[in-house]
């Protein structure tokens, strides 16, 4: 029955369908076919969060190249460098309003101001004296209250962090459609830790364009907090974005900034498309990636697709590819939580006891190891 809806969609709506699983109306002369949010959809119900269909209805929706012996192939856009836009709304994640938050109060500040040196990476130690050492509690949220505010289309979460201590910057890009309120756990949960993080207010965001502002916006107006330390992170086309600005992030400041990505679900190739094709963009990323995909549970991104981005990333890069057990597309937070503080603050504070949770992280029976290359010891 999937496929037949998609024989009888306009591309617009198959689009719609395809990147998301939200909505499909207007898609068929038969009105028992068509979809939507108040409508049952065929056979497993509207794909909502918290009713997400079974894992074997999601799985035969959108997979790599598959010969369905019905005159159709389901597989990820091609690299067209043109990309497909859609306009369907992702309700959102926690109920809350399409704006940032006003800002949690999650506990008493740390203390010290001594700025992270500017090396790179892998043995950097944070130091003691800095004002995120001495956190640990990687898997809830951290010891910072923070404000909210906003720059044009651009949501930031400012870290009360004491004075004269400068804290990494990290981009937070939407999947299709969806608003920055729709991952407002996970980005409450990296600004309570001290990061200061960002979220650029636009429905396609694969181009990564606005992200690269959104940092450089961090950076001007908030000077007195903002390191040159950059976490790029996104969901679905978001993913995609968190490949692409982490690129440009690297060739926007080079050797002054250390950067590290976490991509949710990467759909690579759909949406949005950044300048010169996805797949090299991807090969020209030097810095740290870490990405996930529903282990046979995300329908919509299979964990083949995930892998389509590892692969395109050069050989000498350090990558993670880890797939979650029971992971659907419209359930990112969680996981991204499980791991997002402990890698960032590895990555771009150099926090090796973060290194050890990490891998650690791995260990859990609900989290597999789809790939990896290049991995790095904690020190």
């Amino acid at each position: 029955m999937m496929v037949e809806i998609f024989r009888r969609c306009s591309l617009q709506s198959c689009v719609a369908l395809l990147g998301l699983g939200l909505a499909v109306s207007g898609c068929s002369d038969d009105p028992s076919m068509a979809t939507g949010p108040n409508t049952p959809g065929p056979d497993f119900g509207p794909m909502m969060p918290g009713n997400t269909p079974p894992a074997a209805s999601m799985d035969s929706m959108v997979q790599p190249p598959t010969d369905t012996g019905m005159g159709m192939v389901m597989q990820p856009p091609a690299d067209t460098g043109m990309g497909m836009d859609t306009d369907t709304m992702l309700p959102d994640d926690d109920g809350g309003e399409v704006t940032p938050d006003d800002g949690a109060d999650t506990g008493g500040a740390g203390e010290g101001g001594t700025e992270v040196p500017p090396e790179t990476g892998g043995g950097l130690t944070i130091p003691p004296d800095h004002c995120l050492a001495d956190i640990t509690n990687y898997d809830s949220d951290g010891p910072f209250s923070y404000d909210s505010g906003r720059s044009g289309a651009i949501n930031f979460w400012v870290p009360q962090v004491p004075a004269g201590c400068k804290v990494p910057v990290v981009h937070v890009a939407n999947g299709t459609g969806a608003t920055c309120s729709f991952y407002n756990s996970a980005i409450r949960r990296m600004a309570s830790h001290g990061f200061l993080t960002a979220c650029y207010e636009n429905t396609n965001t694969g181009a990564g364009t606005q992200g690269l502002e959104a940092l450089m916006t961090a950076v001007s107006e908030y000077p007195e907090v903002a390191d040159l330390r950059f976490g790029s992170t996104g969901h679905s086309q978001g993913g995609q974005a968190s490949f692409v600005v982490l690129q440009l992030a690297e060739a926007q400041w080079g050797d002054e900034g250390v950067y590290a990505g976490l991509a949710m679900q990467p759909a690579s190739g759909f949406g949005s498309q950044p300048s010169g094709g996805w797949r090299t963009v991807y090969g020209n990323i030097k810095s740290p990636m870490f990405m996930f995909s529903g282990a046979g549970t995300d329908g919509l991104v299979s964990q083949r697709w995930v892998q389509d981005g590892f692969d395109a990333l050069d050989a000498s890069v350090e990558a993670y590819h880890w797939a979650k057990s029971g992971s659907s597309h419209f359930s990112p937070n969680g996981p991204q939580m499980e791991v997002s503080i402990a890698w960032f603050r590895w990555k771009l504070l150099g926090d090796q006891m973060a290194c050890q949770h990490f891998k650690t992280v791995r260990e859990d029976s609900s989290w597999e190891e789809a790939a990896v290359q290049n991995e790095a010891p904690c020190m």
